[in-house]
């Protein structure tokens, strides 16, 4: 038979991986078999299931798409009887591994299109490979046998016997139903490792850059050895880098050029993206990866094991000794099946358990539901039935498994039951319906769901419902009658007549209170067994008996059994009473009909009434109370009708025109006529201002008119301002008229008069003072908060914007909030008294307690906390107790105070500790050297750590001054007292100094003990700059004109710098470059200022030095 050109036996796929060579014949698989007929051919069912092939020469290769998985085995099978010479390649779009299986099993190629993509091949590249092969075959044979050494490089198959020679064991091993994942893993790694001559294998999962060995077979113990020192032992994972696996997850991306030549990197190439292939990791460049530098990896193969499109794991064979060559095509392609099928499996298994879990839950979820469901097949019968429909349907649910629902429950064929479930089973829709199932009394609900297979049905039992809604039906014709009864004898037989017509007791009674004697009257009591308790028909007082005792309660009283209730005792009818009046009632339940009496209802039966029996006699009692109460109102509007005459207030009728047929004298004489016999007749809105009297008229109008009828009915009420001015008053006077129909059906409209004069000048004025008060509220720039202080808590009323801005909070987000809703609280600092820890002091109690409180508080803000000067005080307007809290900002003031602290500290102590080792080795030096200027140095040194212990005794008297604060008790100091003292004291220090005062007797300033500071200061400055013999000048002047007394101090010395001055007048900013390096003057700029005065600057003595004037405010 002749050859010809490749046969694809299919439909082609349209794809760029399935270009089929050009001299393609396409057979399609709907064709007919044209060896149907031949010997040894199965026929029919057979011939069906295998792809239609024709007789005729025989094709270089047959390409055949596999399509549906259950028919690729047969397909192929016939495929190959039919070109048992040719070679088969079979394909399909996706992998395939079970595909690949049936494939092996009839010595036929399998590739997959990703594969050939991901390649960059085609199914024409493929077949031209396949006919090389063959060719190159052919020619072997003819050849015969090849010589001895006639080959100098041995290359191994790729296909034919090495494939064939795993292909048998494995098809056995993934084919053996009876063993479980694990165990046809472990199957696989042994064949893995005889296959490709390799110890190791193992199969892995992968999270992140963790790795754990699922399973592995190993004869070297390399694996167990890293598992015993890197195995992580919470979770049994080892880092991912430690394993060349991290390569193969990655798919070899970070090997470089090393891919690009196998024979000299060590590292394989090729066809097989998802294997990574290492046989010499040294020549690979990887001499320092862990796997070969610590483990002593010398040969790597694995593949990755893809599930649901993401990385799962790795599958991988490995060995201590390098290989001598390559892992060739058709070993990566092993491994490859290997990691393709393990892929498949593991997503099968994944898929079995969540199906399993997913039936579980469902049918666990089906018996936890209250409703009952059932599910039935295509024939009705039971397939599925649930613990709650089992419990109503009173059968067995495992019983009615695979039983016809109509043999089952034969009472339903005819009714709705049937007619519904055939409805829906052939229209394929959902109904849902109500029916009873009578020979079980059951009232049912129920929803269908039909699918082809069958119905899902869930059905609720409403035979409770369906119970009250007939019972409410007849309540309902009993309330409507309650309410037509005029009085309350009529509405107290409608109760009784209920109590046996719908709850069917026949032991019911009803008394009324009756006021003016005092007495619960029986006034109507059940026909029968009702007539023997004539005898206690007598009127009885509240306080005694079973509806004595509901009356003065006001609550039900339920008694389940005469014989047992406790309360009877309390209410002389105990136990050990005499129950000849009960006349066999075992049980009862007694209404009270609020202040009109008691309905109570009996029965022979103990526990005899149900929740529901109770329900009912509530709601009858309900609407009886109701109409005796309107029948109340009735007879006392009759009464108000005959009062109305004789009434003082201010009221008018009007009719649907507005025209008056009725006034009181007092409206009359507020309208501005005398006698209110002359305004009936007239129309209202003619008497009033005349735009007062177009609001009279529409509000008429809406009330009487079409206009009246509203979204929510008629309007019944509206309201109308009115002015009036008279002859004789100096302001207007102000009314409210307040319109209201005399009933829904019209028929006029009534009006009552309010005079709001008084109240709207109030108004006024309570106005214009809210706004005053609010502009100030608005506009202080404190944080202030106003609330109310309620019994149980505090309410925020408002903030000021400055408390928003402040603390970052909405006024109409926070208003009607509680205090804590805030959450500004922080650590709390200082204290009340300033003596000790306000820290856990409540601030709204304090001003609950005492009405105004001052406290240094922490609060939260939007720049972070903060320190405040929290003012608190109450106080109360119309009967509410109010309160303002008020924040102050003192977190700078606060810092400055800490940081004189401890600059004080610092300076104090650090300071003069290092100065004193100063002054030693200073001395030490003195002593020591015989060089004069050595000695010279060792004195200036001295000289200039005693100016900076001076210094820093002088930060303790800053500190003092500033802490002292300003001057709040003043009190008259007498300056010439202060300046001798001071003088004598540097004179006595100073001997060589020339120091002069004049000072007039007599004159003070408003000070306190700080002056003598701030004048012993400027002297002492004066006189150590003055050279070593200075002279210092002190004088004194009043300026009663000015009020102030102007104390100055004059030197010769070499003056202070102007940029000094300005830094202590605050002219000028303190900078590294501007600034004074003593603190005499500071000392003396802040008690000036802490006495509200001035310090000033000018020349000398004879033009020379400074003069220092401190301007304070003179003394009384």
């Amino acid at each position: 038979m002749c050859a010809e050109g490749p046969l694809h036996v299919g439909e082609p796929v349209d794809a760029p991986w399935a270009r089929l060579p050009e001299s393609v014949r396409v057979r399609h698989a709907d064709e007919g078999d044209a060896e149907s007929g031949r010997p040894g051919s199965d026929g029919g069912a057979a011939s069906a299931r295998r792809m239609a092939v024709t007789r005729g020469a025989t094709p270089t290769a047959v390409v055949v798409r596999l399509l549906d998985a259950e028919e690729s085995l047969d397909r192929l099978v016939a495929v190959r009887e039919r070109y048992p010479d040719a070679p088969v390649l079979a394909y399909s779009a996706e992998d395939d591994p079970d595909a690949a299986i049936d494939a092996s099993r009839v010595g036929v190629e399998y590739v997959s299109g990703r594969r050939l993509a991901a390649d960059g091949e085609t199914l024409a590249d493929r077949v031209a490979a396949t006919a090389v092969g063959r060719d190159d075959e052919a020619e072997l044979e003819r050849s015969g046998p090849e010589p001895a050494g006639s080959r100098t490089e041995p290359e191994p198959a790729a296909t034919g016997a090495g494939e064939r020679a795993f292909l048998e064991p494995f098809v056995r091993i993934v084919s053996d139903r009876c063993a479980d994942l694990d165990e046809q893993i472990d199957a696989l790694l042994d064949l893995g490792r005889d296959y490709l001559g390799l110890s190791i294998g193992y199969s892995s999962r992968v999270d992140d850059d963790r790795i754990e060995l699922r399973r592995f077979r190993d004869s070297t113990g390399l694996v167990e050895s890293i598992a015993a020192e890197e195995v992580d032992d919470d979770d049994g994972t080892v880092p991912l880098e430690l394993t060349y696996c991290h390569r193969t997850v990655r798919g070899g991306a970070d090997a470089g050029s090393e891919r690009d030549d196998r024979a000299e990197s060590g590292e394989a190439a090729g066809g097989t993206p998802g294997v990574v292939a290492i046989t010499d990791p040294e020549a690979a460049g990887l001499g320092d990866h862990p796997s070969y530098e610590r483990f002593g990896v010398g040969s790597y193969v694995g593949g990755r094991v893809v599930v649901g499109g993401e990385v799962y794991g790795t599958l991988c064979f490995l060995d201590l000794d390098s290989r001598d060559r390559p892992f060739d095509e058709s070993e990566r392609l092993f491994v490859e099946l290997l990691a393709e099928w393990l892929g498949g499996a593991i997503e099968r298994e994944v898929a079995s358990e969540e199906r399993a879990a997913a039936v579980d839950r469902f049918e666990e979820t089906l018996d936890r539901v209250d409703d009952g469901f059932f599910a039935l097949d295509d024939e009705f019968r039971f397939t599925y039935v649930n613990e709650a429909a089992a419990s109503l349907l009173e059968r067995d649910a495992e019983a009615l498994i695979g039983d016809d629902i109509w043999a089952e429950f034969p009472a339903a064929l005819g009714r709705k039951y049937e007619r519904n479930y055939r409805r829906a089973m052939e229209t394929q829709e959902t109904v849902s319906f109500e029916d009873r199932y009578e020979p079980l009394d059951l009232w049912t609900d129920v929803t269908a769901y039909p699918s082809p297979n069958g119905l899902s049905v869930f059905f609720a039992d409403v035979s409770e419902r369906k119970h009250r809604e007939r019972t409410l039906e007849r309540l309902l014709g009993t309330v409507e009658r309650i309410q037509r009864e005029g009085d309350a004898e009529g509405v107290a037989e409608r109760l009784v007549e209920a109590a046996d017509q719908i709850l069917d007791y026949q032991i019911s009674g009803v008394r009324l209170f009756e006021e003016d004697i005092g007495r619960l009257r029986l006034v109507a009591t059940s026909d029968g067994i009702g007539d023997a308790f004539a005898a206690s028909r007598e009127p009885r007082p509240p306080s005694e008996g079973i509806t004595g005792d509901v009356f003065r309660s006001g609550e039900r009283w339920v008694c389940d059994d005469l014989a047992t209730d406790g309360r009877l005792a309390s209410i002389g009818d105990g136990p050990s009473a005499d129950r000849t009046e009960y006349h066999g009632m075992r049980s009862f339940v007694a209404v009270p009909l609020a202040d009109q009496g008691v309905f109570i209802v009996g029965s022979e039966e103990p526990d005899a009434f149900e929740e529901s029996d109770v329900s009912v006699l509530e709601l009858l009692a309900t609407n009886a109370v109701a109409a005796m109460d309107a029948n109340d109102r009735r007879r006392r509007l009759r009464t108000y009708e005959d009062a109305l005459k004789n009434v003082d207030d201010m009221v008018c009728v009007l009719d649907d025109n507005g025209g008056i047929t009725y006034a009181t004298g007092p409206f009359a004489e507020w309208i501005g006529d005398a006698d209110a016999g002359d305004i009936v007749g007239r129309r209202l809105d003619a008497l009033v201002a005349p735009d007062d009297g177009e609001r009279v008229a529409d509000a008429v109008g809406a009330l009487t008119g079409a206009t009246a009828e509203s979204a929510s009915g008629r309007e019944t009420t509206r309201t109308v301002e009115l002015t009036v001015e008279r002859e004789g008053d100096r302001q207007p006077r102000y009314g409210q008229l307040r319109l209201s129909t005399l009933s829904d059906r019209g028929g006029g409209v009534v009006g009552s008069l309010s005079d709001v004069t008084a109240l709207r000048r109030t108004r006024t004025e309570l106005s214009a003072e809210r706004d005053r008060f609010r502009r100030l509220f608005d506009r202080i720039p404190d944080p202030v908060m106003e609330v109310i202080l309620e019994d149980d808590e505090t309410v925020i009323d408002g903030a000021n914007p400055a408390f928003e801005a402040q603390f970052g909070a909405d006024e109409s987000a926070i208003r009607g909030r509680t205090i804590g809703a805030l959450d500004i609280d922080d650590d709390r600092l200082g204290d009340r008294g300033g003596g000790g820890s306000a820290e856990g002091v409540d601030l709204d109690a304090l001003v609950r307690e005492h009405g105004f409180t001052t406290e240094e508080v922490r609060r939260q803000t939007v720049d972070g906390p903060r320190e405040f000067l929290f003012r608190g005080f109450s106080y109360e307007t119309e009967g509410v107790r109010r309160a303002f809290g008020i924040y102050t900002d003192i977190t700078d003031r606060k810092r400055r105070e800490r940081y004189v602290r401890i600059v004080n500290r610092i300076l104090r102590h650090n300071l003069r500790n290092e100065l004193n080792v100063v002054f030693g080795f200073a001395s030490e030096i003195t002593d020591r050297t015989d060089d004069d200027r050595v000695r010279d140095h060792a004195r200036r040194i001295e000289a200039t750590g005693k100016r900076l212990s001076g210094v820093a005794e002088g930060a303790t008297t800053l500190r003092r001054v500033v802490e002292e604060g300003y001057a709040t008790d003043p009190v008259p100091v007498d300056v010439e007292a202060v300046v001798e003292e001071v003088i004598a004291g540097h004179a006595a220090d100073h001997p060589d100094a020339r120091i002069t005062a004049d000072v007039p007797p007599e004159i003070a300033v408003r000070g306190d003990d700080r002056l003598a500071i701030a004048v012993d200061h400027l002297v002492e400055n004066a006189v150590e700059h003055g050279g070593d013999a200075p002279r210092v000048a002190v004088t004194a002047e009043g300026d009663p004109d000015g009020g102030v007394v102007r104390v100055s101090v004059a030197d010769d010395g070499p003056g202070i710098p102007t940029g000094v001055q300005e830094v202590i007048a605050e002219d000028r900013e303190v900078t590294q470059l501007r600034h004074n390096t003593g603190v005499g003057l500071w000392i003396a700029a802040w008690v000036v200022e802490a006495y509200g005065g001035e310090i000033r600057f000018g020349p000398g003595l004879d033009g020379a030095g400074t003069t220092v004037t401190l301007v304070l405010p003179a003394g009384e």
